[in-house]
């Protein structure tokens, strides 16, 4: 290390130092500092909120579409980092489709579940699709700008603040000085003298005040260009919202086209009859409980109140959708066709059934 390195070492630390002892005594109220001018302080703010905002805004943003909080982890102790990237919609249509094929493709839940699992992976293709335009379209931009031009303006304000800081210290030494030649004190002979002295500390303060000018105009010019950022800040967000509302739509239209596959399904799977033409009779006659009343439409036709109990036969050959139902009221017995289910088909009668007789 050379003769000049040593020297600026301990120029550097020098400085440090009565950065250190202004900063202190400035806190304690025993230093003057040197006051911002309204305007600049305006400017200040603005920057602050601009930044500190922006900020807030990624970090709920990032939070919202972190819709697999802990595939970053997996990606580190995984080897299937394909895997650990699917969302948690397309792990729980994977489940569900794997349940549907397992139970049966061919029975009313396996189907139904199928239908559901690939709906759900389609959500979760759609929702991770969703995360990275809104990545490309706002996040990443916002970033890029807090990582630039923000970034500069807090490392220019930085600056000032130690060029400020420097200012007040050569004012503290002017006034310690100027305080010193009044006194009847003989200066060191050895020494400078107190003109010397004098001289120097206006010298230091000339060339502090026009760093701090300089550092000054520097500040203000950067941070006067942080509401001009503003229009493509709203852009990035207009693009987000566009972002957004297609895929919110997208969500809309598979849930609508996955109602209508399912709208043939019955609602009340437990307690509605099954039978179909393919269902074997065990017996002739099967007495069943009526679930939902209905009226007749004419008068051929029977009136069926909820919890009442009906006889059905099932080996009746009215044809492949009907079977024969039978009532007895006071005596006298009463039949009507009633319309089963035909295989996996909602029927209007529901009815639940009791016994083969």
């Amino acid at each position: 290390m050379d003769l000049e390195n040593v020297k600026q070492i301990f120029k550097d630390a020098g400085t440090a130092l009565s950065r250190a002892v202004q900063f202190t005594e400035e806190k304690l109220g025993k230093a003057e500092k040197t006051e911002l001018d309204p305007n600049f302080e305006k400017l200040v703010c603005f920057c602050d909120s601009t930044k500190q905002n922006t900020e807030n805004m990624i970090k709920n943003m990032e939070f919202i579409l972190n819709y697999n909080p802990g595939m970053r982890v997996e990606n580190l102790f995984f080897l299937d980092k394909k895997k650990s990237e699917l969302s948690s919609l397309e792990y729980l249509g994977l489940a569900m489709t794997e349940a549907g094929n397992n139970f049966g493709p061919d029975t009313a839940y396996g189907s139904a579940l199928i239908k559901v699992g690939n709906a759900q992976q389609s959500l979760g293709l759609n929702q991770r699709e969703f995360v990275r335009s809104a990545y490309d379209c706002f996040i990443n931009p916002m970033n890029k700008y807090l990582e630039t031009d923000m970034k500069t303006i807090v490392k220019e304000r930085s600056l000032l603040e130690k060029r400020r800081l420097d200012l007040d210290a050569c004012k503290t030494r002017m006034r310690k000085v100027r305080m010193l030649s009044t006194t009847k004190d003989k200066p060191d002979e050895t020494g400078p003298t107190v003109e010397e002295q004098i001289e120097k500390a206006e010298n230091d303060l000339k060339v502090a005040q026009a760093e701090y000018d300089r550092q000054t105009e520097i500040t203000k010019l950067l941070m006067e260009g942080v509401p001009s950022a503003h229009p493509q800040h709203l852009q990035h967000l207009l693009d987000f919202v566009d972002t957004q509302a297609a895929f919110y739509l997208k969500c809309h239209e598979s849930l609508m086209s996955l109602q209508s596959d399912l709208s043939g399904f019955p609602s009340d799977y437990n307690n509605v009859a099954t039978l179909s033409p393919d269902t074997p009779a065990l017996g002739r006659i099967q007495q069943a409980k009526v679930i939902t009343s209905q009226e007749p439409r004419d008068s051929s036709e029977l009136r069926l109140s909820a919890g009442e109990i009906i006889s059905i036969d099932v080996n009746s050959d009215i044809g492949s959708n009907y079977f024969i139902g039978k009532k007895i009221q006071k005596g006298k017995v009463y039949k009507k066709h009633f319309n089963i289910f035909q295989k996996n088909v909602m029927n209007t009668l529901q009815y639940q059934p009791i016994a083969m007789l």
